[in-house]
């Protein structure tokens, strides 16, 4: 059960967390944050609900598993 309307999830995400990555999924783009928390860091990923034009915190996690699907997007510049 959440505590917060989605609303207020993703105003909390974009006041505390900072914007890493986009990836891209079969019902479009999904945005991922960081949040430092003190040391004890998670990663947020946030998706708009077409249907109710709205943002939604899809889940938080810790692990660097997920993070996998962001890597392709990423480019690291040639020294």
């Amino acid at each position: 059960m959440r505590l917060f309307s989605a609303v207020v999830q993703f105003y909390w995400v974009l006041k505390h967390a900072t914007y890493l990555a986009q990836r891209w999924d079969e019902d479009g783009g999904v945005n991922l944050y960081h949040c430092a928390d003190e040391g004890r860091g998670f990663f947020i990923e946030v998706d708009v609900d077409d249907s109710q034009g709205q943002a939604v915190v899809l889940r938080s996690f810790v692990s660097s598993v997920p993070l996998e699907d962001y890597g392709h997007g990423v480019r690291l510049q040639k020294k």
